[in-house]
C-alpha cells in the first residue's frame, strides 16, 4: 500500500509503502537511504502523518478489528487510542491548525466527520456529506487547517466547508473519477 509522505523532514515526499503481508514499512528516503522497519500487524491499514508535528511522518496504523489508532511518533513515542470502528473512512489531518496531524474518520452511513484533537484528546465532530459521497480532506483555502471534503460522484460536484474562505460548491469531474485526496484514504 503507496504511503507516501515526508519521513525524514527535509520538505520533500519520501516515495514510502507499507506491506500488509508483514506489517513492514519501507521508505526510500528522498535524501538518500532506505529504511525497513516492522510496525503493526497484517490486517492493520496505515495512516502515516505528523502526529507529534516535528515535521517528521510518524509510522501509524489504525486497527479495524478493534477500533484502535497505533501511533509511531517519531518524538514522542507510541500511543495507542480507540476511536472509530472497521467501517469508518479513515481521513487523518491537522484539523485544528497546531501544525500536528489529528485522528480523524468519516463515517460513510451518517456522512460525519470525528476528529481527535491532537492537543489534547478531545473530540469534536461535524455533519458533512452524504451516503455515496468520496471524502476526500485537505487544506483547500491555504489557512494550515484540513477542510471537510467531499466528492459527491452522483452529480460530479465538490462540496468544502473551508474554514476561512466558506462553503465550496463546485461541478468538476466525471462521476467515474476518483479524487487525488482520496487516493490515501483507507
Amino acid at each position: 500500500m503507496p504511503v507516501p509522505a515526508d519521513y525524514d523532514s527535509d520538505g520533500k515526499t519520501d516515495t514510502a509503502v507499507f506491506r500488509p503481508s508483514s506489517a513492514t514499512w519501507y521508505v526510500q528516503r528522498s535524501g538518500g537511504g532506505t529504511t525497513i522497519e516492522q510496525f503493526g500487524t497484517t490486517a492493520d491499514l496505515p495512516v502515516a502523518a505528523d502526529y507529534d508535528g516535528d515535521g517528521k511522518a510518524d509510522l501509524a496504523i489504525f486497527r479495524p478489528s478493534n477500533g484502535q489508532w497505533w501511533l509511531n511518533r517519531s518524538s514522542a513515542g507510541v500511543i495507542v487510542g480507540q476511536f472509530g470502528s472497521s467501517t469508518d473512512k479513515l481521513v487523518q489531518g491537522d484539523y485544528t491548525g497546531d501544525g500536528k496531524a489529528d485522528v480523524a474518520f468519516w463515517r460513510p452511513s451518517t456522512g460525519e466527520w470525528y476528529v481527535l484533537r491532537s492537543d489534547d484528546f478531545s473530540y469534536f465532530s461535524v455533519p458533512f456529506g452524504t451516503t455515496g459521497d468520496v471524502p476526500s480532506p485537505g487544506d483547500y483555502d491555504g489557512d494550515g487547517k484540513y477542510d471537510f471534503t467531499v466528492f459527491r460522484p452522483s452529480t460530479m460536484t465538490w462540496y468544502s466547508q473551508r474554514t476561512t474562505a466558506g462553503t465550496l460548491i463546485q461541478q468538476f469531474g466525471l462521476s467515474s473519477d476518483k479524487p487525488v485526496p482520496n487516493a490515501y484514504v483507507r
